[in-house]
This record gives structure tokens, C-alpha cells and sequence, in this order.
């Protein structure tokens, strides 16, 4: 062809028919491939959708990890009754198929003359420490005259180790308590269950699985699970009620139960009032100073007179 020939416009009939095939000249403008609106749409999803995953990992670890806002356990065992000069046996007790005892737990026989030396207290510790803790409690109920075995909760102390939960603390009273008739040849209706903090409410739970229970103690009855969660800000957005299974809360229970009951409040910030008056009879409050010592025995002393 010669230099020349004219050059052929994009406008001709080729390029006519070209387009009409679908065919796009590189070099003419093109529209932008994605709008404004999507992109802002997309990264809108991609918001959400971190939001909503953020949301469901916070209650993930919540489900995990809230047995940290009610318990607070230890498994150091710094004194035993021996270093207040009480005699006791240090026994471990239901043991695995594999020969493995789970729950380890003291037995301090009362003196053999001893007032209420035919009764025994179940001690039900509070939610945290371990066994030391309860060598104070232990020492006033010895020179009271009675029997006391006092055990620590899987995940405490000696005993297996767990995350601490209602279901295993539950389990772990009624084993202690076939340990006790089972092993210790103790009629149930010589046994007082005494729960502290939250072991009342595992106290008023065991009185109902085991009918014959003389009585039941419940010192400084700790607030219910859903309170203590919501005493946490970081538990305000969440579903709590949904992924919390630990509740601790006896009034519904109290509401019905016959066997009798003292209720001891040391000193104050405990729903123990509130939870006496909504109890079933027989009953009893008696409230003193945190250091009133003599008080305490003396309310002790004539509910199991």
C-alpha cells in the first residue's frame, strides 16, 4: 500500500460493524468498571460483618471465662487445723476408676465428751482460696463441740483440678455427703450443711437432694451469679442471661424449704436479710459485727440446742 493512502477513521463502516460484533476500541473512553455506591456498600458489609464477628469472639470468651468473675480460687494450702492445734485427718476421697482421688478434704473429730459431739457440720466454703481459708470457721465450730469436715471444691486446694462451676460444685457436696454416711457411718439427720458465701446456695440445693438434713447454716449468702456478672461493665452488651449457666440463686428454693434454717449475716453488704424474709419457716436471722465472736457462737449454740 502506498505511504500515501489515506488512513482509515474509527469511524468508517469497519468500525461500524466492529462495534456492532461487540467489538470496544481500547483507546476510546471507558466507563468506570465499579460505582461510588458499591464501594461504599461493600465496605459497609465488611464493617458489619467484623462487627458481628468482634461481637460473637467477646461472647465467646465470656461463655469461656466467666467462671473468673464469681470464683477466685487458690491451690496453695498454707495452714491446716493442726497449726492451731486441732487434731483432724487429712483425707482424700472420690476416687476414679484409675485409682485418682478427686476431692481432698479434712475431718476434725469433735472431743469425745463434746456437746454436739452425735451431730456433724458439712462445711460448704465460698467460691475462693482454699481450704486455709476456713481454718478461723473451722476453730470456732471445734470449740464448739462439734464434728466438721471441710473440703475443697474441684479447682480448689488439693482436689482435681477443673474449672470451678455450680453443676461441679453441687456434684462435690453430694459426693462429701456419701462420704460422710458411706464412709463415716453418719445418719443424714445428724448432719448440718453449712454453706458460706456462695456455698449457700449449694447448701439449700443439697438440703432439698437430701431430705433428712437436720438443718442448714448459710452465713453471708453471696448475691446471685447474674448480679455478680453485672457488677462487671464489660458484661453490659452481652446476652448474659444466654451464655451464663452458673446462677446461685436459692429464693426459689428457700420459698418452699421446710428444713430449718439460720441465717447469720457478718456484718453488712450481703442479700442474707433479703433472702430470710423470703424464705419458708422455720427459720432464724441473726446479725452481728464481723469481729463479734461471742455472738456468733452464742446464735450457733441455741439453733442447735
Amino acid at each position: 500500500m502506498s505511504q500515501n493512502s489515506p488512513k482509515r477513521k474509527s469511524s468508517g463502516p469497519a468500525a461500524q460493524r466492529a462495534r456492532a460484533a461487540g467489538w470496544k476500541d481500547p483507546l476510546q473512553p471507558q466507563q468506570p468498571l465499579v460505582s461510588g455506591k458499591w464501594l461504599f456498600s461493600a465496605l459497609g458489609i465488611a464493617i458489619g460483618a467484623a462487627a458481628v464477628c468482634a461481637y460473637v469472639a467477646f461472647c465467646l470468651l465470656f461463655y469461656q471465662g466467666s467462671w473468673q468473675l464469681i470464683f477466685h480460687p487458690s491451690r496453695t494450702i498454707t495452714a491446716t487445723p493442726a497449726s492451731v492445734g486441732i487434731g483432724f485427718d487429712d483425707v482424700r476421697f472420690d476416687y476414679t476408676e484409675t485409682g485418682k482421688p478427686q476431692l481432698a478434704g479434712w475431718w476434725v473429730p469433735a472431743d469425745a465428751n463434746a456437746r454436739y459431739a452425735g451431730s456433724t457440720i458439712l462445711l460448704l466454703r465460698d467460691g475462693r482460696g482454699s481450704l486455709s481459708d476456713s481454718i478461723p470457721q473451722i476453730q470456732a465450730l471445734h470449740a464448739l463441740g462439734i464434728n466438721v469436715f471441710a473440703f475443697d471444691y474441684r479447682g480448689f486446694g488439693r482436689s482435681a483440678d477443673a474449672h470451678p462451676s455450680e453443676k461441679l460444685m453441687n456434684q462435690d457436696a453430694d459426693t462429701a455427703w456419701s462420704y460422710l454416711t458411706d464412709t463415716h457411718h453418719i445418719p443424714g439427720r445428724s448432719i448440718v450443711l453449712y454453706g458460706i458465701g456462695l456455698g449457700s446456695p449449694v447448701a439449700v440445693t443439697a438440703a432439698v437432694r437430701h431430705s433428712e438434713t437436720a438443718a442448714i447454716v448459710l452465713e453471708n449468702v453471696s448475691p446471685n451469679a447474674l448480679t455478680l456478672f453485672a457488677a462487671d461493665s464489660r458484661t453490659k452488651l452481652l446476652p448474659v442471661r444466654l451464655l451464663a449457666s452458673d446462677r446461685f440463686d436459692p429464693v426459689e428454693t428457700l420459698g418452699h424449704l421446710r428444713t430449718p434454717k439460720l441465717f447469720l449475716e457478718r456484718g453488712a453488704g450481703s442479700p442474707t436479710e433479703d433472702l430470710f424474709h423470703r424464705s419458708e419457716f422455720p427459720k432464724r436471722l441473726v446479725q452481728f459485727a464481723a469481729s463479734d465472736k461471742t455472738r456468733y457462737l452464742e446464735a450457733l449454740q441455741a439453733f442447735l440446742d
